[in-house]
């Protein structure tokens, strides 16, 4: 009687630590209120000062400055404060000296000419000569703006003498301490992140949030992934994060990190940002949070993440309280059970698997790919597209075969970095003219691309298909390979059958080379375009990441190889650190 009572005991407070782990605590999303000044340049508005002064002469009619338009949500409130640099020359012994006044408009999308403006500043007397004119008026508790509203301010000077100037000058002024003419907004809310929106991995992508406290070389390795809007555009915001040791205190080298944007379009939101954190093999065993903040491009903190992530550094089988506990527990329960209930548990018969080596991608498609062949490379996010082609291509290169990698889902140096992880340094067949990198990524991202064929332009077809030519080796390129990383991004700039015909050309052109064309696709593309894409390609390799068990795995089959036999049904995988891809496989690898 008393074991089947500690039992219970035990049982409880099992239970009771364990919901007391999961619950977790929620703080409240904080939505800070920053002024944000908005620079007057050339009759449009902008969050950074024009570079050059220049001028406007009011002749009577108002000046209007009406070009910014958001690309997300927020909320003005507060005062709206106009400072003005105005030039008032010429006549300035009139007895009535000019005034100027400021309105802060808006229009909603859909709504035509309708534009709103709460009310109008007081009109405020300008003095002659160069001078700063200061007016305000107050909106209230908060106004809410929707996506795609029309911004505009509007400035209005009376009572302008004959023979005398007035002018308002933008731009650099004389001082650096001057501020520039502006108009300075209360905003909150026009910069956020969605729920969950970061995601802890190591550095092929697996999800986890538990690493080893003493890894191999180059496995010390956590990315960071993380999700976030803006109204005022990608270039208006960036992601500071900060790791915290298990005693809450900044990690050297992790603290106020600004992430890098990746697999980002600028006209597509969320925008994507990742870190990745190298740590130290004499690292403090616990829980890690990463703290995350929106940093506007004015230097003021528009978002703190309301609940930070975590990540655990422990060692080997390390298994924390209180599931330590939960063997004692089955025993105790078999004990007082008399040994039948609880022994179920531990005789389960699992059928045997063994780890193989990534030449058994080669077993699943019924042999080495051949020259001649369009693969398409299906896939949710993280379920290892990019990972199976840079292996792919890691064995091409092994065999001295060219390849040409169009990247438009990352920076090509990050395509080199998970290669050189892999054991595959690109420089030395890069040198040889074995290996050329595309970017179509960079300029998307808003940055100069550092290759030698970039692509100004997804959205023009025409000339990514003339710069992939461009791109393939003069002495021939049988038995070469292209690489397309990936089509999802064409999506949302071209047309469906534009896409669709694109593929077909460049997959021609390819096979008529005697090469292999590989394109991955993300499952967020148009069904038709993938049905099309399916119907066009000899070969369909369709990848999937998905959770079982509270733990994440993935699996791969060919869902179709024209004219030749191949296995059929998914085969699970992991990835390793240093070694990528590996199978499980029901037999081992002779």
């Amino acid at each position: 009687m008393r074991k089947g009572l500690s039992t219970t005991l035990l049982l409880i407070i099992v239970l009771g630590v364990l919901s007391a782990s999961s619950s977790g605590i929620h703080a409240a999303s904080s939505l800070p209120q920053n002024n944000r000044l908005f620079y007057l340049s050339s009759r449009s508005l902008s969050l950074s000062a024009p570079p050059s002064p220049s001028n406007f002469t009011f002749n009577g009619a108002p000046a209007s400055f009406d070009n910014l338009v958001l690309q997300g949500p927020l909320t003005l409130s507060g005062t709206i404060t106009f400072l003005l640099w105005i030039n008032w020359v010429g006549n300035t012994t009139w007895p009535i000296p000019p005034s100027v006044t400021g309105t802060f408009d808006y229009k909603f999308p859909g709504g035509g000419n309708l534009w709103n403006n709460s009310s109008a500043t007081q009109s405020v007397q300008i003095k002659p000569g160069l001078r700063s004119v200061t007016a305000t008026y107050n909106v209230g508790q908060g106004i809410p703006l929707t996506i795609s509203t029309q911004l505009a301010v509007e400035l209005n000077v009376t009572s302008i003498p004959k023979r005398a100037n007035v002018t308002i000058n933008y731009g650099p002024m004389p001082l650096p301490t001057q501020i520039p003419s502006h108009v300075e907004l209360l905003l909150s809310g026009y910069a956020s992140m969605p729920q969950n929106p970061v995601v802890i991995t190591d550095d092929h992508g697996v999800q986890t949030s538990i690493f080893n406290l003493s890894p191999g070389p180059g496995n010390n390795l956590v990315l960071i992934e993380a999700l976030a809007y803006s109204a005022f555009g990608l270039s208006d915001i960036s992601l500071n994060l900060t790791i915290l040791d298990p005693n809450g205190r900044p990690v050297p080298k992790a603290s106020n990190l600004t992430m890098s944007t990746f697999d980002t379009l600028a006209s597509s939101q969320p925008y994507h940002f990742r870190q990745l954190w190298q740590y130290q093999s004499n690292s403090t065993q616990g829980t890690y949070q990463v703290l995350i903040e929106i940093v506007d491009s004015q230097n003021k903190v528009a978002y703190s993440l309301p609940t930070p992530g975590s990540l655990a550094l422990e060692p080997p089988n390390y298994v924390p309280f209180p599931y330590n506990l939960i063997p004692y527990l089955i025993v105790g329960g078999v004990g007082a059970s008399g040994g039948v209930a609880g022994a179920v548990v531990f005789r389960r018969r699992r059928q045997k698997s063994y780890l193989v080596p990534f030449d058994h991608f080669n077993t699943l498609t019924g042999g080495e790919l051949s020259g001649g062949t369009a693969v398409t490379v299906e896939g949710n996010t993280g379920s290892g597209k990019t990972l199976l082609m840079e292996q792919l291509m890691g064995e091409d290169l092994r065999k001295g075969r060219p390849c040409v990698f169009v990247s438009t889902g990352d920076f090509p140096d990050n395509i080199r970095t998970n290669m050189k992880m892999m054991g595959v340094d690109v420089t030395g067949y890069e040198q040889k003219a074995l290996l050329t990198f595309v970017d179509g990524y960079s300029s998307e991202a808003g940055q100069d691309s550092r290759e030698k064929i970039f692509i100004p332009s997804l959205g023009d077809l025409t000339t990514l298909g003339i710069k992939i030519s461009s791109a393939f080796p003069s002495q021939g390129f049988k038995g070469g390979s292209l690489y397309f990383d990936s089509l999802t991004p064409l999506a949302s700039k071209a047309r469906p059958e534009s896409v669709v015909s694109f593929v077909q050309s460049v997959s021609a052109k390819v096979k008529g080379l005697g090469g292999k064309a590989f394109f991955a696709v993300g499952l967020g593309t148009d069904t038709a375009v993938q049905r099309q894409l399916e119907d066009t390609t000899d070969c369909i390799v369709q990848m999937e990441a998905f959770e079982e068990s509270g733990s994440r795995r993935r699996r791969l089959r060919i869902a179709k190889f024209r004219a030749r036999k191949h296995q059929e049904g998914w085969s699970l995988f992991t990835i390793e650190g240093g070694k990528g891809i590996i199978f499980y496989s029901r037999k081992p690898k002779n």
